[in-house]
């Protein structure tokens, strides 16, 4: 048995896979759990600022019934989004963990830009803005998720960039190719 990301005695063998997929897995549970947790404390602020949308359609179009059921249609709106990004992100870890090259990388560049989500987070803690805006303020807890979500996502992004992940993908890719019978497999 040799380590991961050196070339396999057997090529027909599966490869091992390294701890840096196992890791991502992981904090990638982490990085779905946390990010939703942030999301439902800034419930107020998402919750107002589509109010204010809604008014300003509703006044726009001169139709009263707009603002009717918009609770309902706000709470299934952002059950939807969270589902479907869940899904997503649920399948991406799958194939990375299965070793998929392509899934490695949208992973990692979901891992950047929730890293880069953080970066701007924890810059706007220190910037002192002056808004006339009518959205209430997010709670002050409501950061904590999001940067240990941050924080997940760049251990992440670090696990998916690894020479380990990217030659188990390699080996995986290899490996599959072996497996196919007449470009099928």
């Amino acid at each position: 048995m040799t380590a991961p990301g050196l070339p396999t005695a057997d090529p027909a063998a599966k490869p091992k896979r390294p701890d840096s997929i196992r890791f991502v897995v992981e904090l990638w549970v982490g990085v779905i759990v946390l990010q939703v947790v942030a999301m439902a404390a800034n419930w107020t602020v998402l919750r107002a600022d589509f109010d204010r949308q809604m008014a300003d359609v509703e006044r726009r179009l001169d139709d009263p019934a707009l603002m009717a059921n918009t609770d309902v249609t706000f709470a299934i709106g952002m059950a939807v989004v969270i589902v479907i990004l869940v899904a997503v992100a649920a399948v991406l870890m799958w194939f990375t963990f299965i070793g998929y090259t392509w899934a490695r990388l949208i992973l990692g560049w979901a891992s950047a830009f929730v890293t880069v989500n953080l970066v701007f987070a924890v810059a706007a803690l220190f910037m002192d803005t002056n808004t006339d805006s009518t959205l209430p303020e997010s709670p002050t807890w409501a950061m904590v998720p999001t940067i240990l979500g941050g924080v997940c996502a760049v251990g992440a992004l670090t696990a998916l960039m690894h020479r380990d992940s990217a030659a188990y993908c390699r080996e995986a890719a290899a490996y599959r190719r072996s497996k196919r019978q007449n470009g099928f497999r």
